[in-house]
């Protein structure tokens, strides 16, 4: 039988624990934005800790019934044990777009990420601390001595609030400022607040009716001569990053099958729109640009597809990753994660070439001009290894944990590369079945464009999803490759050189909506030809305005 201990005590133990204990990614960050020199310095550090001690308290102190209290640490303490370790292995930070991604998040990218570390972090920091807490009796009194005693407690912990931190008020002011990134890595309240905000948005969502977008879209631009079919592939990556493709100087020869395709336009200096699938992926087909982009907004209005369906053309998105954050849901939808197939069914989900069967039956059938977007699986980490066929695995050895701590970096870095590889391979595919795409009487096209990027240990940091704001440039940088046949270019009066001549000049996400909308002669109120890649080398202007 345990001891019976005064609720002061167990509060005062219990938040030292997670100030000190479970915010262990927060004082390392903390430390290394301060780097402390001077005893001054030294102090402002110290004063942060007892004033977070302080504020954590004198919350628990408030509802420090014993039963209460047990029951909120058998949910808070497992859940901080949690993000503590995910912040602390992969070096990430949680928001709203981090709660959104575990949420909208499948189960075989969930299983991934619970590694016997996770699941020990979580028994250790979290189960166990709550099992002594409930079991810890604490010492009976009566009604009034126990708000006595909380009385007692604010009445001390405010003041000695303002004697430790108010000195260093400028201090805390400029520094978390200054490093948004720190009250991101402070839990409980970041994923406390995250899921809230996340919530909130999403509650708002539901009661939201789906409003109408271009509705003026219509086919323009001239009738096809020779009265083929037009198709347009949008493929769009998953956590590719644009410096780990050799077209763009990597030194790995990674993306071997591309390099050899006559005609392919390599845009080196291509950024997303956001940080993680949940935001990119909307923000791609919404129209809204990333200065205009909510989750909220680009949720309650049509998208790009919802605009080419109008204006006549079929609409197809092919899945195979945790889902279309609802850009597919009024098209025609194949899900393809999870189809067991005896070519591309190897592990727990299919290879991103599932994307590709088929194709040569509906370009032979094609009945009409065509949009399919292929959603890859690509690289999505951290289970880098099971993203592509073992005859990929060229970079040798690989991290085939989902721990990363039990790997080294290299292992990491070349079990990526291996995605990369892979990715080349489906993509260069693709473009061959385009190729022969005339055959059938259809003029083809494709644009690959990953939808983020991925850190690998820079600074510590790895997977993504950090705020944009301060995200690494290999988290926001991304490959984007364009192939067009001969008809396809004709057709539509597209010159070659002109767009290779073009290539190096920066872009990003929010060309996606209007080249897809120019290249395909759909006219509407809400096109912006200056975002449209394809406008500046159309040797004869449709009028698209």
């Amino acid at each position: 039988m345990l001891k019976a201990r005064r609720p002061e005590i167990v509060t005062l133990a219990v938040s030292a624990f997670i100030v000190g204990v479970l915010n262990i990614p927060f004082w390392q960050r903390f430390l290394t934005a301060v780097a402390p020199q001077t005893i001054s310095e030294w102090a402002f550090i110290a004063a942060v800790g007892c004033g977070l001690l302080l504020i954590v308290n004198l919350i628990l102190t408030l509802v420090s019934n014993h039963k209460a209290f047990a029951i909120l640490m058998a949910v808070l303490l497992p859940l901080t044990a949690a993000a503590s370790y995910f912040m602390h292995e992969y070096g990430v930070v949680i928001d709203d777009n981090m709660v959104r991604n575990v949420f909208e998040t499948n189960t075989a990218e969930a299983q991934d990420l619970f590694a016997p570390k996770m699941l020990a972090a979580i028994m250790l920091l979290g189960l166990l601390p709550a099992l002594l807490i409930w079991l810890t009796p604490w010492t009976g009194r009566s009604y009034r001595d126990d708000l006595v005693a909380r009385l007692k407690t604010a009445a001390v912990s405010v003041p000695l609030f303002l004697v430790l931190v108010f000195p260093f008020w400028g201090s805390v002011l400029s520094t978390f400022r200054e490093h948004r990134e720190l009250r991101l890595t402070l839990t409980p309240s970041n994923y406390i607040s995250a899921t809230a905000k996340y919530l909130r948005g999403a509650s708002a969502l539901a009661a939201t009716a789906i409003a109408p977008f271009g509705e003026d879209a219509k086919r323009a631009g001239p009738a096809s001569i020779n009265k083929r079919k037009s198709l347009f592939v949008v493929v769009v990556g998953e956590t590719a990053r644009a410096d780990h493709f050799s077209l763009n100087g990597y030194a790995r020869p990674t993306s071997p099958e591309l390099a050899k395709i006559d005609g392919l336009i390599n845009y080196g200096q291509a950024f997303s729109c956001g940080t993680d699938t949940a935001q990119s992926v909307p923000c791609m087909f919404s129209g809204l640009g990333r200065d205009g982009f909510s989750n909220r907004l680009a949720s309650s209005r049509e998208n790009l597809l919802d605009i080419l369906k109008r204006a006549g053309l079929d609409v197809i998105w092919r899945e195979n990753q945790s889902g279309c954050k609802g850009v597919c849901a009024r098209v025609q939808t194949d899900v393809l994660t999870g189809l067991k197939h005896p070519t591309f069914y190897a592990r727990s989900e299919n290879h991103d070439e599932i994307l590709l069967d088929g194709l040569d039956q509906k370009i032979a059938n094609l009945e009409r001009d065509t949009v399919i977007v292929m959603h890859m699986m690509g690289s999505h980490g951290p289970a880098y290894w099971k993203r592509y066929p073992d005859r990929f695995e060229a970079f040798k050895p690989v991290c085939k944990e989902s721990q990363f701590s039990r790997c080294t970096r290299d292992e990491i870095v070349n079990a990526y590369d291996n995605t990369i590889l892979y990715t080349d391979y489906v993509l260069a595919g693709l473009a061959k079945k385009l190729a022969v795409a005339e055959q059938h009487n259809v003029n083809a096209g494709m644009l690959y464009m990953s939808d983020h990027g991925e850190s690998l240990g820079e600074n510590n940091i790895y997977l993504h999803g950090m705020p944009y704001a301060f995200a690494p440039k290999a988290q926001i940088h991304v490959p984007m490759v364009m192939w067009l046949s001969p008809g396809f270019r004709a057709e539509n009066s597209i010159d070659q050189a002109c767009m290779s001549g073009r290539a190096a000049e920066k872009t990003s996400h929010d060309a996606l909506f209007h080249s897809v909308l120019g290249v395909m002669n759909v006219k509407t109120s809400v096109y912006d030809a200056s975002l449209d890649l394809f406008a500046p080398c159309r040797r004869q202007q449709s009028s698209m305005q």
